[in-house]
């Protein structure tokens, strides 16, 4: 897997769009002190990670997907699974928790991409990193370094950071999942 073209792309595509996504993300960060909110504004932010992957046009709207379509249930089955079960791994060992990351590091975007329910998410994603442990891992600590630069960076970074990841996190599901990259809408104009 060659991440460093897919960081370099998911980069050219955010700096193009990047204060869409930095007032998007102010929006989901603000909206998820709301609990009930957290869900469906992290399947937006995956939404818009899909979106920038696939190089499609993005929209600050974009970050409200998860209300839409029944993504407010299937958003929150995957993450109350995935709380759970952080929760259980993390009482037992912080190692465990990590863990717990990388197995369910797949999900959202499999939600997204696929229209998947949680729990179709979630078996998806653990076939996914069984059959790619190693570029599983290595793009489980791409995102934490990027995530804590964005922290050290008084929080601001942030804004630049956790888009960043997900649309690599998307490139990198597209890839190892055998999806297109680019959507069917974009292909079937780029063909005709």
């Amino acid at each position: 897997m060659d991440y460093e073209s897919l960081l370099k792309s998911s980069w050219n595509f955010q700096k193009d769009n990047i204060v869409t996504y930095a007032v998007a993300t102010i929006i989901a960060f603000i909206g998820m002190i709301f609990i009930v909110t957290i869900a469906p504004l992290a399947y937006g932010l995956t939404y818009m990670g899909v979106k920038g992957a696939r190089n499609e046009p993005i929209e600050i709207n974009d970050v409200f997907e998860g209300f839409r379509d029944g993504n407010f249930i299937r958003s929150w089955i995957y993450m109350l699974i995935y709380i759970i079960v952080l929760a259980i791994a993390g009482a037992i060992h912080s190692i465990l928790s990590t863990i717990v990351g990388i197995l369910f590091i797949f999900g959202l975007p499999l939600l997204v991409i696929k229209g998947y329910s949680g729990i179709d998410a979630i078996q998806e994603t653990f076939e996914t990193v069984k059959e790619n442990p190693v570029e599983s891992l290595v793009l489980y600590v791409i995102i934490l370094v990027l995530n804590v630069i964005g922290v050290i960076a008084l929080l601001i970074g942030l804004l630049i950071t956790a888009p960043l990841s997900q649309i690599l996190l998307a490139g990198v599901t597209l890839e190892l999942t055998g999806e297109d990259l680019q959507s069917s809408e974009t292909y079937v104009t780029e063909t005709a």
